[in-house]
């Protein structure tokens, strides 16, 4: 059952991003390999068999597991003060929250958490650490923000009300269809359009991720780049019914999702939700839709 979205009230999560993002993978070392050359940043092994690409506003960790998962993201505050109220927040309200593991408190800092959302992923907040061990950005290094991160789920309803009435996201388009139940939802942390969406599907797995660029031009770059790599287009280019954004997606060694995205929809704190049907156009106003279900 859809729970409705409550009246808005600001929330101790506004201006929260999306910091980093794991992925699980067979050959965490090819994985990462491949990453690194995708986004010209170096890969690093900072721990046994855990292997980091990070550079100027993106993150990611890759480790051995099942292969096209992500078990971990973390979403970072400006500030400490911020970062304390949410927490407060959370434990206020009842949310179970969770050491985290010393490897990532040591990548993070002390001031980190983590709890586990209805498909049991662990979601960690932390304070944005210190960006001096990122790779500088140089003329070579093409612009790409981490962004947001999309997952699948049999229940969408429930991560929808998790994320939204215990985390604090606020719920910007929901998509249902014809017998009212809901086949996506997107929310957000901060200004753009979703930090964080669920699709329905058979199975909870990892949809995708996403890297937010300058323009249209910056999402041809990133095409030319990519096609200089040999890495095909999987989906797009395209324009989101759902976000309004320019995009492009293509597939790691994995077949897991990569999207690179411009113009994503900018909405204030207080702006209510949409409501989309079930079909293609909530997916690509301009062509073929990638349907979840």
């Amino acid at each position: 059952m859809l729970i409705p979205s409550p009246p808005f009230v600001a929330t101790p999560l506004w201006n929260a991003r999306l910091l980093l993002v794991e992925r699980a993978t067979e050959d965490a070392k090819a994985c990462a390999d491949w990453y690194a050359a995708l986004l010209d940043d170096p890969a690093v092994e900072i721990a046994h068999g855990v292997w980091q690409v990070r550079g100027a506003d993106r993150w990611m960790l890759f480790r051995s597991g099942t292969h096209k998962t992500v078990p971990l993201i973390a979403f970072a505050f400006s500030t400490q003060a911020e970062w304390a109220a949410y927490r407060a927040h959370l434990e206020a309200i009842g949310v179970a929250l969770h050491a985290v593991a010393t490897e990532l408190q040591t990548l993070l800092g002390e001031h980190t958490f983590g709890l586990r959302d209805p498909d049991r992923r662990m979601i960690l907040f932390c304070v944005a650490p210190n960006a001096a061990s990122a790779k500088t950005v140089t003329h070579m290094t093409l612009p790409a923000r981490l962004q947001h991160f999309v997952c699948a789920s049999t229940q969408t309803s429930a991560m929808l009300a998790f994320y939204r009435d215990k985390l604090g996201f606020i719920e910007s388009d929901r998509v249902l269809d014809t017998d009212g139940d809901l086949s996506s939802a997107f929310v957000r942390s901060n200004a753009e359009h979703h930090s964080f969406a669920v699709f329905r599907a058979l199975a909870p797995s990892a949809d995708h991720h996403a890297y937010e660029v300058p323009n249209w031009n910056a999402i041809r770059d990133w095409a030319d780049h990519c096609g200089d790599l040999e890495i095909p287009i999987w989906w797009g280019p395209g324009r989101h019914g759902v976000g309004n954004n320019l995009f492009f997606m293509i597939e790691d060694p994995d077949g897991y999702k990569v999207e690179f995205s411009a113009e994503l929809e900018l909405m204030t704190a207080d702006q209510n939700y949409r409501t989309w049907p079930h079909g293609p156009r909530a997916l690509n106003l301009w062509g073929n839709a990638w349907m979840r279900s």
